[in-house]
């Protein structure tokens, strides 16, 4: 009983010195009503199984010290076989709480719906583009004309409505301070709608392996008061973004003017290390092999740091959606136009999964 009791005692203190090392809980320590929400869920469904948990933990170590064999006093029944009161504890308690979680998930599946809008109206909404390029991410204000690649900045409790899509293998988009993930998939669009409650600066990150590059795939999301965003914007579209400090060491900006499909195309990095560019190169043979090779140097090796934070001034019309109707057309044939609607059931050939909120929706330009 002594070696059970420190070896317990043990894996706590190792628990609660790990957590320590972990720095910020935070899943714990939501910045948004949607992440609030979710890790409010979460915490109610701990509770409600630690009903079960801690009572057969202290069960257990009661039985076993009650009936030690040190005890003579403990009742001896080898002939017993049933009793109803405990039939009724070990399956009714079990079955009224799988019921009520039932009932939590299915409300939180519905009230924490990533598509759900938390604006009462469209207009209310601040749109923003998200497209995961090969190792950082790009996103676009519609409404402002603006870009920035692996910074994203809004104004406190405006509600945001990202919209996703990726321009190469599958991804995922998170901010845990301030909502659930959401897939990133090329040849659709998904959503994440949310808002931050309070301004500071937050982690956002892919949270699905998609290359080499991809532990570069981080961005800092900035919650600023209103006027604070609008000199923002304003200072972006002047050209004087390079101004902008964009992290606690004093890093800044780097401004661009246009994001076009050029701008846009050579923002992408290369998923090889250069060993194996470097034996493309040399093992070349055919046509297809040289052009494979010329396009892998083309692109270098893989990113070792994230992509500096950049801002553009303006941005080509349509360029969201032309980067999910570029692997329509590849999936549909060369007569696919620009207006199509993205197929909801289907994805490109190189990315077979998704979740079942994960669908396309139509392209609307918006």
């Amino acid at each position: 009983m002594r070696q059970t009791t420190i070896t317990v005692l043990s894996l706590l203190v190792a628990a609660i010195a790990l957590t320590g090392c972990g720095g910020d809980m935070v899943l714990l320590n939501s910045a948004g009503p949607v992440a609030e929400g979710q890790s409010n869920l979460m915490m109610t469904a701990i509770y409600v199984m630690l009903l079960v948990v801690v009572p057969s933990i202290l069960m257990a170590l009661w039985f076993g010290w009650k009936y030690r064999e040190s005890n003579k006093d403990a009742d001896y029944q080898p002939h017993w076989a049933h009793s109803t009161a405990i039939e009724i504890v070990v399956w009714g308690v079990p079955i009224i709480i799988i019921a009520y979680l039932a009932y939590l998930t299915w409300w939180g599946s519905h009230e924490y719906d990533p598509y759900k809008p938390r604006a009462t109206s469209p207009d209310q909404e601040m749109t923003i583009q998200v497209i995961a390029e090969q190792f950082k991410w790009v996103f676009i204000y519609p409404e402002q004309n603006i870009a920035t690649v692996n910074e994203v900045r809004f104004p406190e409790n405006q509600e945001i409505a990202f919209r996703v899509t990726s321009n190469f293998t599958m991804n995922s988009f998170f901010i845990p301070k301030l909502a659930g993930q959401i897939y990133a998939m090329a040849g659709m669009q998904t959503q994440l709608h949310l808002s931050a409650t309070e301004t500071g600066v937050y982690r956002g990150f892919s949270s699905n392996y998609s290359g080499y590059g991809f532990s570069q795939m981080r961005f800092l999301v900035h919650s600023v008061t209103a006027p604070e965003f609008e000199q923002w914007v304003q200072a972006i579209k002047s050209g004087q973004g390079n101004a902008v400090v964009v992290d606690d060491k004093g890093t800044t900006a780097v401004q661009k003017g246009l994001l076009d499909q050029a701008e846009f195309k050579s923002l992408r990095d290369g998923n090889r290390a250069q060993f194996q560019i470097d034996a493309m190169v040399k093992t070349a043979r055919t046509e297809a092999e040289k052009k494979a090779a010329a396009i892998a140097q083309a692109e270098g090796p893989y990113p070792h740091h994230p992509h500096p934070v950049t801002y553009y001034s303006s941005v080509e019309a349509g360029l969201f959606d032309s980067v999910i109707n570029h692997y329509m057309s590849n999936y549909h044939g060369d007569d696919h136009h620009a207006g199509h609607a993205v197929d909801t059931h289907s994805a490109p050939s190189h990315q077979p999964e998704a979740v079942a909120h994960d669908t396309a929706t139509p392209v609307t330009g918006e």
